[in-house]
Protein backbone atom coordinates (compact mmCIF):
# COMPACT_ATOMS: atom_id res chain seq x y z
CA UNK A 1 0.00 0.00 0.00
CA UNK A 2 2.77 1.88 1.02
CA UNK A 3 4.20 1.98 -2.91
CA UNK A 4 0.61 2.99 -4.33
CA UNK A 5 0.70 6.13 -2.01
CA UNK A 6 4.44 6.84 -3.31
CA UNK A 7 3.28 6.18 -6.88
CA UNK A 8 0.34 8.52 -6.36
CA UNK A 9 2.63 11.70 -4.90
CA UNK A 10 5.27 11.36 -7.60
CA UNK A 11 1.95 11.18 -10.32
CA UNK A 12 0.65 14.43 -8.64
CA UNK A 13 4.01 15.96 -7.85
CA UNK A 14 5.16 15.42 -12.02
CA UNK A 15 1.90 16.85 -12.91
CA UNK A 16 2.03 19.40 -10.63
CA UNK A 17 5.21 20.47 -12.00
CA UNK A 18 3.83 20.19 -15.81
CA UNK A 19 1.58 22.33 -15.13
CA UNK A 20 3.32 25.30 -13.54
CA UNK A 21 5.99 24.58 -16.51
CA UNK A 22 3.45 25.44 -19.18
CA UNK A 23 1.83 28.31 -17.20
CA UNK A 24 5.42 29.68 -17.28
CA UNK A 25 5.89 29.05 -20.61
CA UNK A 26 2.41 30.49 -22.01
CA UNK A 27 2.90 33.47 -20.12
CA UNK A 28 6.58 34.21 -21.12
CA UNK A 29 5.90 33.30 -24.73
CA UNK A 30 2.58 35.33 -24.77
CA UNK A 31 4.79 38.55 -23.57
CA UNK A 32 7.49 37.72 -26.01
CA UNK A 33 5.00 37.50 -29.22
CA UNK A 34 3.11 40.30 -27.83
CA UNK A 35 6.19 42.54 -28.30
CA UNK A 36 7.51 41.40 -31.42
CA UNK A 37 4.07 41.73 -32.97
CA UNK A 38 2.98 45.02 -32.10
CA UNK A 39 5.08 46.64 -34.62
CA UNK A 40 3.52 44.08 -37.10
CA UNK A 41 0.05 45.64 -36.17
CA UNK A 42 0.70 49.02 -36.75
CA UNK A 43 1.83 48.35 -40.10
CA UNK A 44 -1.52 46.01 -41.01
CA UNK A 45 -3.35 49.41 -39.11
CA UNK A 46 -1.59 51.82 -41.89
CA UNK A 47 -2.46 49.25 -44.66
CA UNK A 48 -6.04 49.20 -43.92
CA UNK A 49 -6.36 53.05 -43.92
CA UNK A 50 -4.38 53.65 -46.84
CA UNK A 51 -6.33 50.65 -49.03
CA UNK A 52 -10.19 52.08 -47.50
CA UNK A 53 -9.28 55.41 -48.36
CA UNK A 54 -8.01 54.59 -51.97
CA UNK A 55 -10.67 52.05 -52.36
CA UNK A 56 -13.58 55.08 -50.97
CA UNK A 57 -11.58 57.69 -53.45
CA UNK A 58 -11.99 55.96 -56.63
CA UNK A 59 -15.47 54.93 -55.63
CA UNK A 60 -16.88 58.46 -55.22
CA UNK A 61 -14.86 59.86 -58.14
CA UNK A 62 -16.86 57.12 -59.85
CA UNK A 63 -20.10 58.17 -58.72
CA UNK A 64 -18.88 61.86 -59.52
CA UNK A 65 -18.41 61.00 -62.54
CA UNK A 66 -21.90 59.18 -62.87
CA UNK A 67 -21.00 55.48 -63.61
CA UNK A 68 -23.16 53.45 -62.51
CA UNK A 69 -23.17 51.08 -59.47
CA UNK A 70 -24.81 48.39 -58.45
CA UNK A 71 -26.82 47.60 -55.46
CA UNK A 72 -23.87 45.25 -53.79
CA UNK A 73 -21.68 48.29 -54.67
CA UNK A 74 -23.27 50.53 -52.66
CA UNK A 75 -23.32 48.27 -50.06
CA UNK A 76 -20.07 47.28 -50.01
CA UNK A 77 -18.68 51.12 -50.05
CA UNK A 78 -20.94 51.37 -47.31
CA UNK A 79 -19.75 48.79 -45.22
CA UNK A 80 -15.31 50.01 -45.98
CA UNK A 81 -16.84 53.81 -44.92
CA UNK A 82 -18.49 52.15 -41.54
CA UNK A 83 -15.03 50.27 -41.09
CA UNK A 84 -12.95 53.67 -41.71
CA UNK A 85 -14.64 55.63 -39.72
CA UNK A 86 -15.83 53.82 -36.72
CA UNK A 87 -13.43 50.64 -36.61
CA UNK A 88 -10.40 52.65 -37.57
CA UNK A 89 -11.50 56.20 -36.16
CA UNK A 90 -10.35 57.88 -39.21
CA UNK A 91 -11.75 61.60 -39.98
CA UNK A 92 -10.47 62.94 -43.01
CA UNK A 93 -10.75 64.22 -46.09
CA UNK A 94 -11.74 61.21 -47.36
CA UNK A 95 -15.46 61.47 -44.72
CA UNK A 96 -15.71 65.04 -46.05
CA UNK A 97 -15.96 63.95 -49.61
CA UNK A 98 -18.11 61.26 -49.14
CA UNK A 99 -20.50 63.23 -46.98
CA UNK A 100 -20.48 66.00 -49.64
CA UNK A 101 -21.10 63.13 -52.44
CA UNK A 102 -23.47 61.33 -50.71
CA UNK A 103 -25.48 64.84 -49.75
CA UNK A 104 -25.71 65.48 -53.51
CA UNK A 105 -28.27 63.08 -54.38
CA UNK A 106 -26.22 60.22 -55.70
CA UNK A 107 -26.16 57.80 -53.42
CA UNK A 108 -28.37 54.54 -53.34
Amino acid sequence: MKNFFDILIYISTCLGAVGAITLFLKKFLAKILSSELEPLKGQIHKMDVKECRRFLIDFLVDVEQGCDKNEVQWKFAHDVYDHYTNDLGENSYVKDFWERVMTNGNNE
